[in-house]
């Protein structure tokens, strides 16, 4: 059963404007699930909302910095993620904030506006950030930033696969009591991809220590598209 002809019966929350523009003013890091073009546009992904308005096709639309997750044009090797992407807020099935903000705002960014755009109703303001000067720290190892770099990504794209495999094998029913937070299967996925990202084995004590934040982010990302 393909993903495309059930989504309806599997979305818990669907994106509004005033959701959007509400994250747009917060700053919010949001994730959502986004009917993109296939193959490979359609799943989970991590976005930093700017900017909302209608397109020349009078579509409503989302100008976004697209961090992580699923994309057709990184798919097909056009534009690698990260990178900015225009949604469609009716393709947004899903809009979760992360409990996370930016502040800043990333290159190429046009605070008057989107020239995708024939009229714009809201754009972030970076106005009143006030730049702060991080605290001194103990240096991280290179270990430490490398896990942090890849895991979230390893983790959607983890639960996006699995998720679409039950779906395709067992039917958009078979979901129903599913929980990926308590299978074996999903840690042995996760950390073999992050050990493939990183080059190296993780240690027993490494999986010890990031099983709770592992965890915590597979059930944020299951939430998001199940019953």
């Amino acid at each position: 059963m393909k993903l495309y002809n059930t989504f309806k019966s599997l979305i818990l929350e669907i994106a509004s404007v005033d959701s959007i523009v509400d994250a747009i003013k917060k700053r919010d890091k949001i994730i959502i699930y986004y009917d993109g073009d296939e193959p490979g546009g359609r799943g989970l992904r991590l976005i930093e909302p700017v900017c909302f308005g209608y397109s020349k096709a009078d579509n409503p639309v989302v100008r976004a910095w697209d961090s992580q997750g699923a994309s057709h044009t990184a798919y097909l090797g056009e534009q690698p993620l990260p990178g900015w992407r225009l949604f469609r807020a009716d393709k947004i099935f899903s809009f979760k904030p992360t409990g996370e903000t930016f502040n800043e705002a990333k290159p190429n960014y046009n605070p008057n506006g989107d020239k995708s755009m024939n009229r714009v109703i809201i754009n972030a303001d970076f106005s009143e950030v006030t730049p702060q000067t991080p605290e001194p720290t103990e240096p991280e190892t290179e270990t430490e930033v490398a896990v942090d770099d890849v895991i979230d990504d390893v983790i959607i794209t983890t639960v996006n696969d699995m998720i679409n495999n039950i779906i395709d094998k067992d039917g958009v029913d078979s979901l129903e009591g599913v929980d990926l937070s308590k299978a074996a299967e999903s840690y042995k996925r996760i950390y073999s991809g992050i050990e493939d990202k990183i080059r190296r084995n993780l240690s027993n004590q490494e999986k010890n220590d990031l099983r709770p934040r592992v965890s915590g982010l597979i059930q944020q990302s299951q939430s998001l598209i199940k019953k």
